[in-house]
């Protein structure tokens, strides 16, 4: 059974306003559009891709999932979930070990955004709660993706790996 964790079960202590908001008139495809083609496609648009598990691979997924979502409002905060749970995949599971990959997936329906990365196991479990202290150098990451989702989650177990993803809502979604 997924873990489902919603915003409101976090912490009050952190609060980090959505990325740089764009003017829909200024966008040169209509939304309307969009979103005839992802309903097209019965679940939505899924995209995936995989990668080897170096830290240098982290900027290739954002620029991926910035690629894929150019004309989302979501773009700048989905890159930035993609590249939190890239590192993450890299920094504390199998997938940053020799040979070791990860995969970057994201879904795209007309109500929702959802990135996920897989890894290769063998790490800790995602707490998306965890506090941390002021002075800490570390350890922010997962309290991010939290406060830029609207939902977020893992599956999966330490043996084959973890699936952790985030969602996000359309607006009107």
């Amino acid at each position: 059974m997924p873990n489902i964790t919603e915003p409101a079960a976090m912490p009050a202590r952190l609060h980090i306003p959505r990325q740089r908001e764009q003017d829909p008139s200024a966008d040169p495809v209509l939304r309307e559009h969009i979103d005839a083609m992802i309903d097209l496609h019965p679940g939505g648009l899924t995209w995936r891709r995989t990668y080897p598990g170096a830290l240098d691979q982290v900027p290739h997924a954002r620029h991926f999932t910035r690629y894929l979502l150019a004309d989302s409002d979501h773009r700048h905060d989905a890159e930035l979930i993609a590249g939190e749970l890239a590192a993450n995949a890299v920094r504390h599971t199998a997938s940053g070990r020799s040979k070791g990959t990860f995969i970057v997936e994201l879904t795209r329906t007309t109500a929702t955004t959802t990135i996920a990365v897989y890894d290769c196991g063998w790490g800790g479990i995602p707490r998306f709660g965890r506090l941390f202290g002021i002075d800490a150098e570390h350890g922010r990451g997962l309290a991010i993706v939290a406060a830029l989702a609207d939902q977020f989650g893992y599956d999966g177990d330490e043996e084959v790996g973890h699936r952790v993803w985030a969602r996000m809502l359309q607006p009107g979604g």
